[in-house]
């Protein structure tokens, strides 16, 4: 069963407030949309002030990180003994070269602990290590080149960046030079390019840093995870500045410096920044919501009240006249709109065209099943008139029982057409005066078959088939042509084969005389139960006032006991 349709007030409040909540949805987003993309704005400027500060700072620190190497170089011991070592070198005296650099070593751990430095390294002209103070000095091992890959002649934060086993390091360098002005080598502050200088360059941008080296996070302030994603974006990184998708969340990046293969951004959350903004905004916009939404809802129920009401008084003038089935009368006018009115009219006008059509329709058809009963019954004499007769007892059998109208309205007609099917019987077996073969009774026996096959592919007459197919079943189940029991006969059939019974009884045939009424009943009481349903032999003795009710009565207790 299909689901009603919901009613036009329904309708009209649901296309009204939908269409309400559907603009404020609108207005939301493009809010958002607009703070969003304000606070990306921002969120840039801000990368670009941080950029700016990092610069400033980076480059002051830069300038104390030189003074304090050019303190160290002007130590005449540290260039005595690198001058010495450089002549040595030539000459292969290992233990002379040894205490050169334990003599340069001591030097560097006499201001190691004054310089913010990781480790403080003096280099030959080769760029090899020769000795190494501070907490990192172990990563500088005495005689391994280091390649120091220079920063850009624009970056004003440190000297350049270098790659020793795992680790990355800044470095300032300072020549050492000799009274003469000949550099004997350079002396490295390097700091460490690891979590601790991340978190410091953070809280100087206010801002999550990463420190890209060969593509890879070298340091940062994100986790392990983030870290990976960050990996998988460095070609994006590479532009210097944007957005990138990091967990689900949109995040601006800005390149502080890049050295090299190394790079140092800033990355700040889009999405965090917006959340604080678009709360303050969502709440604000909540309230605006619900005094929308009550105008819209109280709009909403006015404008459905408005539409619905006259709607609803055509409906039920239209219902009315359906249960009454008088379409004879006419629906009122409203006078709430010009349409409604024209629409009431027009169905006047449409419903009496109907009752004309139906009239002139039922009484065509009624027409033609009479035509075909009477056709049927003229070919053989006997039966003249047998099918209306049936109909007329059926009708009475159906008052007898209290049917509805409509039901009787089709009993009447399905017992018109209840023989139809004998229309396929052969003449020479329908009036036969003799006896009929076995053959010729099986031929007989298929009229209910043949009707409802001749009245099937007839729409209107879809009710009738029933009677016309089932009108020779039996209770025992001895009937035909299914050899259907009991209840499972339609009751139409059992009252067209009752009335069909008595008829063909109290008619005159060539074979016998017509039975007298009374005999007609004493014959279906004997069978009620068997081959006729008890109770419709009792409402035919009932509709018939001519004969006594009392003939029967008797039979009839017996087949109820």
């Amino acid at each position: 069963m299909l689901p009603q349709p919901p009613r036009l007030i329904v309708k009209t409040l649901a296309v009204t407030f939908v269409t309400a909540v559907l603009l404020l949805v609108v207005t939301f987003v493009v809010v958002i949309v607009i703070v969003r993309e304000q606070v990306r704005a921002s969120v840039a400027a801000n990368l670009e002030s941080s950029q700016r500060m990092f610069a400033a700072i980076e480059s002051r620190e830069r300038r104390e990180l030189q003074a304090q190497a050019a303190t160290v170089a002007e130590s005449p011991t540290l260039k005595a003994a690198l001058d010495t070592y450089a002549a040595e070198s030539r000459f292969g005296n290992e233990v002379v070269r040894e205490q050169l650099l334990n003599t340069m070593t001591r030097e560097l751990d006499k201001v190691a602990a004054r310089v913010e430095a990781d480790a403080i390294v003096v280099v030959d002209h080769d760029q090899t290590a020769l000795a190494a103070a501070g907490p990192l000095a172990d990563r500088w091992p005495p005689g391994r080149r280091v390649a120091s890959v220079e920063a850009s002649k624009i970056s004003d934060a440190f000297d350049g960046v270098v790659h020793i086993e795992n680790r990355t390091f800044s470095v300032v360098s300072v020549p050492l030079l000799l009274g003469d002005g000949t550099s004997i080598g350079a002396l490295y502050l390097a700091t460490s390019l690891d979590r601790r200088y991340a978190q410091k360059l953070a809280e100087l941008a206010r801002t999550h840093t990463v420190i890209v080296s060969n593509g890879l996070v070298v340091a940062s302030t994100l986790s392990h995870d983030t870290e990976r994603q960050v990996e998988s974006l460095v070609s994006t990184l590479s532009t210097g500045a944007g957005a990138i998708e990091l967990n689900g969340e949109s995040h601006a990046f800005r390149r502080l410096v890049q050295v090299g293969d190394t790079g140092f951004y800033a990355l700040a959350s889009i999405d965090e920044s917006a959340r604080g903004a678009t709360t303050a905004i969502m709440r604000t916009l909540v309230w605006i919501a619900i005094g929308a939404m009550s105008f819209a809802l109280l709009g909403s129920i006015w404008l459905a009240n408005l539409l619905s009401e006259p709607i609803g008084r055509l409906s039920s003038s239209l219902k009315a006249m359906a249960r009454s089935r008088d379409f004879d009368a006419r629906v009122p006018l409203t006078g709430s709109s010009r349409e409604l009115d024209a629409l009431t009219e027009t169905f006047n006008r449409l419903m009496a065209s109907v009752s004309a059509a139906e009239a002139q329709t039922e009484a065509a058809y009624t027409g033609a099943i009479r035509a075909l009963a009477a056709a049927l019954d003229a070919r053989d004499p006997y039966t003249a008139g047998h099918s209306e007769r049936v109909s007329v007892l059926s009708i009475g059998i159906g008052r007898a029982l209290n049917l509805p109208a409509d039901d009787l309205e089709v009993l009447r007609l399905g017992a018109l057409l209840h023989d139809i099917g004998k229309i396929g019987v052969p003449d020479d077996v329908l009036r036969k005066p003799s006896a009929l073969t076995a053959a010729e009774y099986d031929a007989i026996k298929q009229h209910p078959v043949l009707g409802a096959r001749i009245l099937r592919p007839i729409p209107f007459l879809s009710r009738h088939i029933p009677i016309v197919e089932l009108h020779h079943e039996r209770p025992d189940g001895r009937g035909y042509p299914h050899g259907l029991h009991g209840e499972d006969i339609p009751l139409p059939a059992r009252i067209v084969h009752v009335a069909d019974a008595y008829d063909a009884m109290t008619s005159a045939r060539a074979y016998r005389k017509a039975l007298p009424a009374s005999e007609a009943f004493r014959e279906l009481w004997r069978c009620a139960g068997t081959q006729f349903h008890a109770e419709i032999v009792g409402a035919l003795t009932t509709a018939l006032s001519g004969v006594p009710a009392a003939t029967g009565a008797p039979i009839l207790e017996a087949v109820s006991a």
